[in-house]
């Protein structure tokens, strides 16, 4: 911005009235002017100084022809919105003045360049032209903290897979959740990112996670080659946004234009072109096992109708086999000499062959009215794609499946010269089944080894989500006013069966040769129902959200956007187990339902002022509500002792393992009487009774949704022309978040080994349980907190004559009491009832992280170079015992004490980790196109990145030492497990017209 004159204060809503009529006591935010479209304000003045009102300021986009007119008031402030993005021609006239133009104007998605213009007096038409250079880098009426990739930089740097979510971590404050590997941003769980797409949701309601995604199995949600953008919001947004307490993923489809154009594309990463792998302690180096990865497809766009009717499509194809090897600790030669059946081969082929067709329509009307329509279909199968984990062998994996079909439709009109409209309808259809091996076997767990089969496939899941939203901005005085309505309508249908194969814990191999097993656990239906019939759940959710903003242009130094959002939640209907409601038996009455969540209000305010020309300082703070995963709502739904159930039946034990056979008549056989062949062993007609009371699920009847308050600080300053420096500081609170609990334990009075007060686990001590008909309540509760401190260092500058760069250096801590993501069953907390001895990094904490990009087009012989880093420290893992020594009947939860402390939750760290990727690309001009011939490879250094497995975060228990030596086991600690992959090259083929 070079100056904007003193705007008039006039009707001007006073922010501390906004704060007292909305409750802004204090809470997180930035605000973003448009979700999906850009805007452009400034001044006009006369060669004296002073403001010209009546001028005409038309802004054309050079693509499509789109024209948008606005008129500079008394003052000279004008401003134009609801710009796509795109490159747009801007020009001042008056009569009398010679005209102005600023050309080669780019709009990125959400930017809010300033562009003041001074008019000549001239009795001669004339013109007076601004090149794009001259612009200012830092957008000083911008109150949003992110990032935006731009799309030179996501066709050319390097990214595995060309997967967009690669190039999201390459912002601040990013990573994948170590449990299901979804998006965290800004210290929140992965669940709680939102991903838009074109300003509509593109998050799956039961999973969480992107739609499309097959929880992160699936190669292509989304392809690169119909994204044209997107915005990485780390730390806040507008009200506009919403079902989210962390950040934002804001994405941008590509468009039809005037002009045909269009792309094919070919990868492939030949098998002889990868690194040796390396020695990582006992496993040895060797070559990379056979697989093969190819990736095809291309693009076209241009008009049916010039400047009216625009289409694009395009297609993306991706084919992979990978041979993932087993830890030779996995594959212990004899236990497979006593069970054959279970016997593996040294590795297993698990592929990864996916696609996506995106097609897109855009018809402008006119100049005031647009419309789109958009579908993006996504096919996916995975063999072996339930994990990849090197801790199982082949028959412990599943067919992974998806098909997913999205669509959308908006408009977008004006009316007068002071109010917008945005509409937008979502339609998504998306099945997920998850087949079996077939194999009649049960899932046997050692340690962190597997073997068997998934004891929870097959699933078969469907969910729909009916979506509308409608936005209306008003443009009053130095206001930009906006309000808007959402709803959202969510469907699952599915048949979950949870454990229903069976699943055997052992403490050692020498237990499993012999049959000596510790707990087992199976699911059932009861009343007669097969589990298949117990396991079927089909419900809804109803979201709906209302909000309004304030955009004020307070001066030209001073911009104050200010907004409220006020979310519902109708969870399923149904009853469940009522917790407080006692019933016969020892039973809970079926009388509570999933607390429905009202009036979630999100109070939220941002400011940018610029001391001068070339800085901006932006503050935010706000509130921001997070949805539940739907996935935990449906076991209270089926696994209540009525519609099914899950059967826990434990063995005595000492260190971990079996020292005899289970009491309960129900207990399949033990010890020279076991087999691992058959499933489903315990007789459900029979569950129920002292004698084998089942595992339950419920819901609190106080349960809240999670939410996140949230404080940004952070400057910015052109330090260079086109360069520009940025620090933010980051605070933020979570409260209410979901954790399990189990209701039903009761500390016996006495104390664990660990010295911890201790429950008793026996099935039969009824007078142990609150409820004596069940073994495990377990019980989604919201009491969890989290706290999160961050510091980012940006340096950066946007794509421009040729070459961009970016670089980020990141410090942060992440603590809470539970990192659940979304598991249903697994309880995280050493002790449920003692939420700070559980205080600690969270799973996601990430003290370090640096990333850097760049892209340069180089003016020698169509030469293209680009690459980008990134560093991580090590993520945090617990010491465990891996035995359930305080009886709480959870063995993988419970911590040494050692030499009178007991150690803390996440309180050791795996190795840090960092990779560093390149493209090295020649463009050859043929007539109407370009050929790309290009070479990437990602970890080009053979960087050996390693992690610590679960059997090797195994401490063991001090108190079966001597209690002057509590020394850990020899294994503890130890780096096992390579992560990520050896230096690859990948060639490519690329065509662009």
């Amino acid at each position: 911005m070079v100056r904007i004159s003193e705007l008039r204060r006039k009707g001007a809503l006073s922010l501390a009235a906004l704060f007292v009529a909305f409750g802004l006591a204090a809470v997180p935010v930035l605000a973003q002017t448009d979700v999906t479209t850009s805007r452009i304000s400034g001044v006009v003045e006369g060669a004296d100084g002073a403001p010209i009102p009546g001028v005409t300021v038309e802004a054309t986009n050079t693509e499509t022809g789109l024209v948008q007119v606005a008129v500079t008031d008394e003052a000279g402030f004008f401003r134009v919105l609801n710009l796509p993005t795109g490159t747009y021609k801007v020009t001042a006239s008056l009569d009398g003045f010679a005209t102005s133009t600023a050309d080669n104007v780019r709009l990125l998605l959400g930017s809010t360049p300033s562009i003041n213009f001074t008019l000549q007096s001239s009795t001669v038409a004339e013109s007076i032209t601004v090149t794009a250079e001259e612009l200012p880098v830092v957008e000083v009426t911008n109150t949003q903290i992110g990032t935006t990739i731009q799309s030179e930089q996501i066709e050319a740097i390097p990214s595995a897979g060309r997967d967009f979510k690669q190039l999201v971590l390459l912002t601040p404050e990013s990573r994948l959740d170590s449990e299901r590997g979804n998006l965290s941003l800004s210290g929140e769980r992965g669940i709680n990112t939102s991903i838009t797409v074109d300003g509509v949701d593109y998050n799956n309601a039961f999973f969480g996670g992107a739609v499309g995604g097959a929880e992160g199995r699936a190669p292509l949600s989304i392809s690169q080659e119909s994204i044209k953008e997107f915005a990485v919001v780390t730390n806040g947004a507008s009200v506009e946004y919403g079902r989210s307490g962390g950040g934002f993923v804001n994405i941008i489809t590509k468009s039809g234009t005037n002009n045909l154009h269009g792309s094919l594309f070919y990868f492939n990463q030949p098998e002889s072109l990868i690194s040796d792998f390396p020695r990582v302690g006992t496993t040895l180096g060797r070559e990379p096992n056979d697989q093969s990865k190819e990736q095809f497809g291309g693009s076209i766009g241009g008009s049916i109708v010039k400047d009216k009717l625009f289409y694009f499509l395009s297609y993306d194809n991706q084919d992979q086999s990978l041979t993932v090897p087993i830890n030779s600790s996995n594959l212990p030669a004899s236990v497979f000499a006593k069970w054959p059946v279970l016997a593996s081969p040294p590795a297993y082929v698990q592929t990864q062959d996916g696609s996506v067709a995106f097609g897109r329509l855009d018809y402008q009307v006119n100049p005031a009215h647009r419309l789109m329509v958009r579908a993006n279909m996504i096919d996916y199968e995975g063999i072996n794609g339930t994990s990849s984990s090197a801790a199982r062998t082949e028959s412990f994996n599943g067919v992974e499946e998806l098909d997913t079909k999205a669509y959308v439709g908006s408009y977008s009109g004006q009316f007068g010269a002071n109010l917008l409209n945005d509409l937008n309808i979502n339609l998504i259809d998306e099945e997920t089944p998850r087949g079996d091996k077939g194999l009649n076997l049960p899932e046997i767990q050692v340690g962190g080894s597997r073997y068997g089969e998934v004891a929870f496939l097959p699933i078969q899941t469907v969910n729909e989500r009916k979506a509308f939203a409608d936005t209306f901005t008003y443009l009053l005085d130095r206001h930009v006013l906006k309000a808007g309505l959402e709803y959202n309508e969510t469907s699952v249908d599915q048949v979950f069966r949870g454990n229903w194969r069976g699943v055997f814990l052992f403490g050692t191999n020498d237990d499993l040769i012999n049959g000596r097993w510790r707990e087992y656990r199976q699911f059932g239906g009861l009343g007669g129902r097969t589990s298949s019939e117990g396991g079927a759940a089909s419900f809804e959710q109803k979201e709906t959200a209302f909000f309004v903003q304030d955009q004020w242009f307070v001066s030209d130094r001073l911009t104050l956007t200010a907004g409220v959002r006020i979310e519902t939640l109708d969870n399923p209907d149904g009853a469940i187990l009522n917790p407080f409601s006692p019933g016969p038996n020892g039973t809970m009455n079926l009388t509570a339902e999933i607390p429905d969540s009202k009036n979630q209000i999100s109070p939220r305010v941002g400011l940018s002022w610029a001391p001068d020309d070339k800085t901006a300082v932006r503050f935010s703070i706000g509130r921001y509500w997070s949805r539940t995963p739907a996935l935990l709502w449906a076991q209270p739904f089926t696994s209540n002792g009525i519609q099914a159930a899950q059967l826990t039946i434990q063995t005595p034990q000492t260190g971990g393992s079996s020292t005899g056979p289970s009491t309960n008549p129900l207990a399949p056989g033990w010890g020279p009487n076991w087999n691992p062949v058959g499933v489903e062993r315990v007789d459900f007609r029979q569950v129920g009774g002292a004698s084998a009371p089942p595992d339950v699920f419920t819901v609190d009847p106080n349960f809240e949704n999670p939410y996140t308050d949230r404080v940004t600080l952070g400057g910015e300053r052109e330090i260079l022309p086109l360069i520009s420096l940025g620090v933010d500081l980051t605070y933020a609170e979570g409260n209410q978040l979901q954790r399990l609990t189990d209701f039903n334990r009761i500390k016996d009075g006495t104390t664990a080994s660990n010295g911890l007060p201790r429950y008793n686990s026996g099935s039969a001590s009824a007078t142990t349980r609150r409820f004596g008909a069940y073994n495990r309540v377990v019980m989604s509760v919201s009491d969890a907190e989290s706290k999160y401190k961050a510091a980012t260092v940006t340096l950066q500058r946007r794509y421009s004559g040729n070459y961009s760069l970016y670089g980020a250096v990141t410090w942060s801590e992440d603590r809470d009491h539970d990192s659940n993501e979304r598991n249903f069953a697994g309880i995280q907390l050493e002790d449920v009832n003692d939420l700070d001895n559980n205080w600690g990094p969270s799973n996601r904490d990430q003290e370090w992280k640096v990333v850097l990009n760049g892209v340069w087009d180089t003016p020698w012989w169509g030469i293209g170079l680009s690459g980008a880093f990134r560093f991580a420290t090590g993520s945090p893992f617990t010491p465990i015992i891996n035995s359930d020594v305080n009886g709480d009947g959870n063995s993988g939860t419970d911590r040494p004490t050692v030499n009178g402390v007991h150690l803390g939750r996440n309180s050791e760290r795996q190795p840090n980790f960092w990779t560093f990727d390149m493209r090295l690309a020649k463009k050859f001009g043929i007539g109407f196109g370009d050929v790309a011939l290009f070479a990437e490879c990602f970890n080009c250094t053979n960087r050996k990145n390693t992690s610590i497995s679960l059997n090797n975060q195994i401490y063991g228990d001090p108190a079966t030492a001597t209690a002057a030596n509590p020394v850990p086991r020899g294994t503890f600690g130890d780096e096992d497990t390579f992560v990520g992959i050896p230096r690859t090259f990948q060639l490519g083929l690329r065509f662009d017209f």
